[in-house]
């Protein structure tokens, strides 16, 4: 696993204060990432004998910044290779949701699929059954525990985007205090790597206690109200992690006049603008659109029966942008271009 891929607070001269949040109008919700590998740059050869096919993307959730961005670059690479793209995908970040988006699609036989799984064990039965039909699969983003006769499992790594946040965290409470977490599931390969390295990278902070790990709906809202409920149930916490955009922004609007440290993931324009205004204080930012272009490279090579160039496992360097960072051009080439 590719181990200082994240842009350090201290590279970009970061001073994050804790900050002051007040209930903010925020359009876009969201979701995200994990895995193991390496990172890899475009293999594919010649586009011609791809012309036609077709590429379909599920997401992980509908309406999402990160999903959205993933699908542009998806898209763009289509469009590269003469292919035809299409996409579908449920509201719910739920294997029950998925699964009849995944069998209808693949009922259709199309030359690729290219899906964020929302469950590493629930969903394989559906992606397995695409596979027998000879449709060629990418996971991207969340994946998948069986990863046999996939093309490639492309993700970020999640582990170390959670230690990131992690030793932010710890640095910022300045060793002591009360942290919760946010996350969207209990199972999606992402958000349980994401929060298990932030934990990793508490444990250097002993005086720091998780007192709450919440699992929320995908809707901002669920994140705004579980906040809430967080910090009625214990007043003493001074920092979130959220594992997903959602997360993120929905403990942005929480709280008004509540001093509170607020690090999550990804960078749809609405958390961006968050960013900014210094109501979420740092996000750990992922490629999406670097993850789709490579599924469709790596799907296209797969067609031609072209492997060589073909990696099993990537995991794609994220960074970490703070709020003394976000109007640098270092942090502006890494935001999303899609919110919901």
């Amino acid at each position: 696993m590719n181990r200082r891929h994240i842009l350090r607070c201290a590279a970009l001269g970061c001073t994050v204060p804790v900050i002051a949040l007040g209930a903010a109008a925020c359009g876009g919700s969201s979701s995200s990432g994990g895995g193991s590998g390496s990172n890899a740059s475009s293999g594919s050869k010649s586009s011609g004998s791809v012309s036609g096919k077709s590429v379909v993307f599920i997401p992980g959730a509908t309406g999402v910044g990160f999903y959205n961005t993933m699908g542009a670059g998806i898209q763009a690479a289509a469009k590269k290779y003469g292919m035809n793209y299409s996409t579908q995908g449920a509201a719910d970040f739920t294997p029950s949701a998925q699964t009849p988006i995944v069998d209808g699609v693949c009922s259709k036989s199309p030359s690729v699929l290219i899906v964020a799984p929302t469950d590493p064990n629930a969903m394989r039965s559906s992606i397995q059954r695409c596979m027998n039909e000879g449709v060629k699969v990418v996971t991207v983003d969340t994946g998948l525990t069986n990863t046999s006769g996939l093309v490639s499992a492309i993700t970020s790594d999640s582990k170390q985007g959670g230690e990131e946040a992690g030793d932010l965290v710890g640095k910022l409470l300045h060793g002591s205090g009360q942290v919760a977490t946010l996350s969207l599931s209990p199972t999606a390969t992402t958000q349980v790597q994401r929060v298990d390295g932030f934990r990793t990278a508490l444990k250097k902070f002993p005086h720091i206690a998780i007192v709450s790990n919440q699992y929320t709906q995908q809707a901002e809202s669920s994140s705004l109200t579980t906040a809430r409920s967080v910090l009625s149930s214990h007043p003493s916490v001074k920092a979130f992690f959220g594992a997903a955009e959602p997360n993120t922004e929905g403990v942005a609007q929480a709280f008004t006049g509540k001093k509170i440290i607020n690090i999550g993931y990804d960078a749809d324009p609405p958390e961006v603008q968050l960013l900014k205004q210094g109501k979420i204080s740092a996000l750990v930012i992922q490629q999406p659109a670097k993850e789709g272009q490579l599924a469709v490279e790596y799907a296209a090579d797969a067609l031609k029966g072209d492997t060589a160039a073909i990696k099993k496992s990537v995991d794609l360097p994220n960074v970490l942008i703070t709020t003394a960072q976000a109007n640098s051009a270092k942090a502006k080439k890494y935001y999303y271009t899609s919110s919901s």
